[in-house]
């Protein structure tokens, strides 16, 4: 059975600014932070009262956040913003709202005043939900200056004819082909969708930020790209080692990050609302063991271990790990923590001696093989729980006194391949050249692809970062053809959460799955 999508490959690869809109001036650019971000470029403090006055700052609740990044209105909570466009507030013959409230049309001082103060021009109180801002003059001045700019300013890299795509990834150093075969296959997927007419009457264009894999410049590369206000949105990428450092830099600069490349995936802060993961990464991948084996292997909560490095995704995955067995009554799990490069096999003697029926391990191969080594020698058959994405050869060569006792999580299956998706993944690949092994790294961008390209279509042609982010939320149980159906949401970043379980028959050195695909439930 060939491996899926975070099968060997990744274990070789992961484990061995700015972006100033366009046009605007320097008070603009400065209002426009205050719109987006409720803070003040200056450092003064900008605070906002709501209710019966309750303060908090202005970041909890910048303007962005029922009005829309265009200013338009957001539904939230069973509320419904009005359209704070300049031509909007200012229209000659006023306003007439669905509550019955009417008032004359806006001024540069009215807007100011309501929002210092709440009321409209008329001197009628606005919806309590709206915040009262209390800011310098200065700061008000340039709020007023960017919202009679507000509705000209598209995002960047958004044209009438084109949509330009930032692409980071590695050309030379180690990687250096990987990331070429990468880009080979968006560059052809993108030719091809453009020659069927691109998305609503817009091509997509790729724009790419290489770096040396072997220098690690994979982030300032990113940050290049950005400054540069080119891109509409960043599109598959490959930075091992500053994944998170990314994820911040999208959410920073609220630019949409679809399907990067990753062993790590994580909800809440970061990465914020900005990024998007296809497949599920080591830390779903070990809950989904979790929860297996405390289903499959024994009922009666035994002694387990949880072996890792000392490094923060692997960190958070055991963690994680812990608390699903903890949750099905697995009191006694001991979390053990060494120092990269400095793992002692000798601890499988320790944990034979205390009884560990259970074992779920987190190094690199030549680690695990080492485990094994130490535990046949000792006569100690374990269950051992490992993340494919990790693990995935060493358990192949694993000992013949194991089988039965091995057990692997993969985020995907060739099972997953759809026979549309795989001709027309093979017909991309055909232009590109590039070895069998770039096959999951280019599976992982034609996903991207996909996924993207479908958020773009629902989007439909009134396009914007905003819109789109709002309908890759609303993405259900899509299917992009070569991996499981993905499923977004509000609180939800990772497409395919879960995993399949598998076993290792050790007499045929093949893998079996166990059962179909685990959703991992929050």
């Amino acid at each position: 059975m060939r491996l899926g999508l975070c099968g060997w490959w990744l274990v070789t690869l992961f484990c061995c600014g700015a972006g100033r809109p366009m046009g605007l001036t320097a008070r603009e650019q400065a209002g426009r932070k205050i719109y987006l971000e409720g803070e003040s470029p200056t450092g003064r403090e900008i605070s906002a009262e709501i209710g019966a006055g309750a303060r908090l700052p202005g970041s909890a609740v910048p303007c962005a956040n029922c009005h829309g990044e265009e200013g338009r209105g957001r539904p939230e909570g069973g509320l419904l913003p009005p359209e704070i466009t300049w031509s909007q507030l200012t229209r000659p013959y006023g306003h007439h709202h669905p509550n019955g409230r009417r008032h004359a049309s806006f001024s540069d001082k009215s807007v100011a005043r309501a929002v210092a103060e709440g009321l409209d021009p008329d001197g009628n109180r606005l919806d309590p939900a709206m915040p009262r801002y209390s800011m310098s003059a200065e700061d008000m001045a340039s709020l007023m200056a960017y919202l009679q700019h507000l509705e000209a300013q598209g995002d960047p890299g958004l044209t009438e004819s084109e949509i330009r795509l930032g692409v980071v990834l590695p050309t030379h150093g180690r990687l250096g082909e990987a990331g070429r075969a990468m880009a080979g296959l968006l560059k052809a997927y993108c030719d091809a969708l453009n020659a069927s007419g691109g998305i609503h009457g817009r091509r997509l264009e790729l724009v790419l930020a290489e770096y040396d894999s072997d220098l690690g410049t994979g982030l300032a590369s990113a940050r290049e790209l950005l400054a540069r206000g080119s891109v509409f949105a960043l599109l598959s990428g490959l930075v091992p080692g500053a994944e998170r450092e990314l994820a911040a830099l999208a959410e920073q600069e609220r630019i949409p990050l679809i399907g990067p490349m990753t062993p790590w995936t994580w909800e809440g802060e970061p990465p914020g609302r900005q990024v998007f993961f296809t497949l599920s990464g080591v830390g779903e991948q070990v809950q989904v063991l979790a929860e297996y084996a405390a289903r499959e292997l024994h009922k009666q909560g035994p002694r387990v271990a949880i072996i890792h490095p000392e490094q923060a995704g692997l960190t958070e995955a055991a963690r994680a790990a812990r608390g699903r067995f903890r949750a099905h009554g697995w009191e006694q799990v001991e979390v053990l923590r060494y120092e990269r490069g400095s793992f002692d096999s000798e601890v499988a003697a320790r944990l034979k001696r205390s009884g560990t029926r259970v074992v779920l391990f987190l190094g690199n191969e030549e680690e695990l093989a080492g485990l094994m080594g130490k535990a046949r020698a000792l006569g100690w058959a374990p269950y051992l729980l490992l993340s494919g994405t990790l693990s995935a050869r060493a358990a192949a060569q694993a000992p013949a006194f194991l089988d039965g006792h091995l057990f692997l999580a993969y985020s995907s299956l060739p099972s997953d391949e759809k026979p549309e998706a795989v001709e027309s993944f093979n017909r991309l690949r055909a232009g590109v050249h590039a070895w069998e092994r770039h096959r999951v790294p280019q599976v992982s961008a034609y996903t991207a692809a996909a996924v993207l390209t479908e958020a773009l279509r629902r989007t439909g042609r009134q396009l914007s970062r905003a819109r789109l982010l709002s309908h890759m939320e609303k993405l259900y149980a899509f299917e992009p053809g070569l991996v499981p159906p993905v499923s977004y949401g509000p609180e939800r970043r990772v497409g395919a959460r879960g995993a399949y379980v598998v076993t290792v028959d050790l007499t045929t050195r093949t893998f079996r799955p166990l059962g179909g695909w685990r959703a991992l439930k929050p």
